[in-house]
């Protein structure tokens, strides 16, 4: 039996992975078998997500429940599900999904394709609800029951997946700054590298293991191996958490992305995209960085936010001519892409002019558009055409870069995954 939980926080307080780990913890303690649960994000361009836009998925694993078995694991988890959701927050919808063992089974392609759904496009309540009936699930909707869209899609997720180790913090700590030792962040990061990713943001020197909410959490170390993630916990210092749970998760994998042609992008959607810049980046207002790309079907703007710090140095070095492939999300109002990160395929030549006199050597000094240069020394007029290029070398090499990790979205690949998952 399948049980999917989403939209139960919000800002100021709660957790649905919380709620996930008390759910097996409960389903354990009355003899039932579950598997390791799902934290699985979706689309991050839906706006009125709480948080994260993760749903949590429970897997029971015992076989031939009866339908009092059903019935018990249903009044466990609206149980818990009541008892920690903010239905205080206007924007928190909670909502449940119930789906047996045979139908998820009969359904398994019908599932995948909602998963691509939920990580693509942006979801309506009445299609999940529809979704939901079709395939013979179940369902329980609080508010306007929004949740019930992300708890089929936790439900529905497939590979590839990562790991995320979530230590809670003891009840009352809840709210209370949070007392992390960062040296021993940066050690674990080292010791763990490439096995665990995003724990730390050296260029911005900040800890990225720790929440920014007063919720349950203390910290979450993600990671491809969960048993090096258990090793990553034990190096932490500072508060001790109150108990702890691994998570597999889509975080780190890319999914929400796929490669697009610039004619067929719409909002709201992940793409990657090759292209030619065919307008040099500029800065703009907000300390935002923006340049154009073109493929053979059209042109799109591609945007490096503020928050992106020195990644838009990256960014600013592009000319005119570079082959590259965006991989980011599409803003609705001017349309564009917000990077994620960039792949540099080729690098087009870069050329200055010589500013100096092709006769003498001496230094040429601009004179106007008509006339060109005169030289300082020989008083010599060199037109625009007589001055010679010269090639410099690109401070750039072909290959991947990305926005630090205090910028990066859940579920965007950081560069040193690449190779693994």
């Amino acid at each position: 039996m399948y049980i999917g939980i989403d939209d139960t926080d919000s800002p100021y307080k709660y957790c649905t992975t919380y709620i996930g780990t008390l759910l097996i913890e409960e389903l354990k303690n009355n003899g039932y078998s579950v598997d390791m649960p799902k934290l699985i994000r979706m689309n991050p361009m839906v706006k009125y997500k709480t948080r994260g836009n993760g749903g949590v998925a429970i897997h029971v694993l015992d076989k031939d429940l009866s339908s009092t078995d059903i019935d018990e694991i249903k009044d466990i988890t609206i149980r818990i599900v009541e008892k920690y959701t903010d239905f205080e927050c206007e924007n928190t919808n909670p909502g449940i999904v119930f789906l047996d063992e045979n139908k998820y089974k009969e359904n398994r392609e019908k599932l995948k394709e909602y998963y691509k759904e939920v990580l693509y496009n942006i979801v309506s309540i009445d299609y999940a609800e529809k979704f939901i009936l079709k395939i013979g699930g179940d369902y329980i909707k609080y508010k306007l029951g929004r949740g019930i869209v992300g708890a089929l899609g936790a439900i529905s997720a497939t590979p590839p997946f990562t790991y995320e180790l979530l230590a809670y913090r003891k009840k009352e700590m809840w709210g209370k700054k949070r007392v992390i030792n960062e040296d021993s962040v940066i050690k674990m990061d080292k010791k763990t590298f490439p096995y665990t990713f995003d724990n730390y943001d050296y260029e911005n020197n900040k800890i990225l293991i720790t929440p920014n909410t007063p919720c349950p959490v203390l910290f979450g170390i993600r990671g491809i191996n969960p048993e090096i993630l258990l090793k990553a916990m034990n190096m932490i210092e500072g508060e001790k958490p109150e108990r702890f749970m691994i998570f597999k998760t889509n975080q780190g994998t890319d999914v929400h992305l796929r490669p697009m042609k610039i004619k067929d992008i719409y909002p709201n959607t992940g793409v990657i995209v090759y292209g030619r810049v065919v307008e040099n980046p500029k800065d703009i207002e907000g300390g935002h960085v923006i340049f154009r790309i073109s493929d053979n079907t059209g042109k799109i703007d591609c945007v490096s936010y503020e928050p992106t710090k020195k990644f838009r140095d990256i960014i600013r070095k592009l000319i005119v001519g570079d082959y590259i492939a965006v991989y980011g999300t599409v803003r609705e109002k001017p349309l564009g892409i917000n990077i994620e990160k960039i792949k540099i395929l080729k690098l087009e030549k870069k050329y200055i002019k010589d500013k100096k006199c092709p006769y003498c050597g001496g230094t040429l000094k601009a004179k106007g558009k008509k006339t060109g240069y005169k030289c300082k020394k020989c008083k010599k007029l060199i037109g625009y055409d007589e001055i010679k290029k010269i090639e410099v070398e690109r401070d750039l090499k072909i290959g991947f870069y990305e926005v630090p990790g205090s910028a990066r979205r859940h579920l965007s690949k950081p560069i040193q995954l690449i190779d693994l998952i």
